[in-house]
């Protein structure tokens, strides 16, 4: 309960002082509006608007900072103190870490394609990153040779094998480019994958086929020449036997 109300009163403090610069600012445009004027001994000098500008300034001075939101720049005071609000709940240096997690960290995952991961660092790049402070802005989105180190980061190092064997340089590419290549690539390696699997199948096979037929031939041969050796031809080595076998 403290802390939420620790957050409304800082949501609270933080609009005021953005109406009260906003106030400020409407002051000093005002009063550099009059103080700009051409001078009464001017030919150009009209007193009607000389006294309009320093009823403006009369004005600026005596408003409420609250009726500011009722001007043209009533949404930007409120998207600025949404920023603020923005700035206050994210953890310190929020875009450092978001920029070198992506650097660093982000791998495509094995069942996602490189169309639907370069989508999602899109999605990360103008909805997240844009509005992370401090600018708030497009201005500190990922630039496109950024976005191709992520991908070649976060790809097989087969793929860039592949780029070096075929004098692909990506960073001479756009975005687009490096994803069809990269898709082409990928397309390829399963097509050799699943030959690869289907010729160790039938190798493994036909040794499976040929160990059968190796096995089954010569068995009576084995048992016949065991039961030759084993078998007595004669009395007294008949009774040896028997004797053995009670004993």
């Amino acid at each position: 309960m403290v802390a939420q109300c620790t957050g409304i009163w800082v949501i609270i403090s933080t609009a005021g002082v953005i109406l009260v610069n906003k106030m400020a600012d409407a002051i000093v445009h005002a009063e550099q509006a009059r103080d700009n004027y051409p001078a009464a001994t001017d030919a150009a000098h009209v007193i009607a608007d000389f006294v309009a500008l320093h009823t403006a300034v009369t004005t600026a001075n005596n408003r409420d900072p609250l009726d500011h939101l009722n001007e043209a720049y009533g949404a930007e005071v409120v998207k600025d103190l949404l920023n603020e609000v923005v700035k206050n709940l994210l953890p310190n240096k929020t875009l450092q870490h978001v920029k070198r997690h992506l650097r660093r960290e982000a791998r495509k995952p094995l069942d996602m394609s490189v169309k639907q991961c370069i989508m999602h660092i899109y999605c990360i790049n103008t909805e997240e990153i844009a509005r992370c402070p401090p600018a708030h802005n497009a201005t500190q989105c990922l630039t496109p040779d950024e976005i191709i180190d992520i991908l070649l980061f976060g790809t097989p190092k087969s793929w860039q094998r592949e780029m070096d064997r075929q004098g692909f340089d990506p960073l001479a590419k756009t975005v687009a480019e490096v994803v069809e290549f990269m898709g082409c690539t990928k397309m390829s390696e399963d097509f050799d994958g699943d030959r690869k699997v289907v010729a160790v199948t039938k190798k493994g096979n036909n040794k499976t086929k040929a160990h059968d037929k190796g096995s089954q031939v010569p068995m009576a041969p084995n048992i016949v020449c065991c039961m030759a050796t084993t078998i007595p031809t004669t009395l007294q080595s008949a009774r040896h036997s028997w004797r053995k076998l009670r004993s």
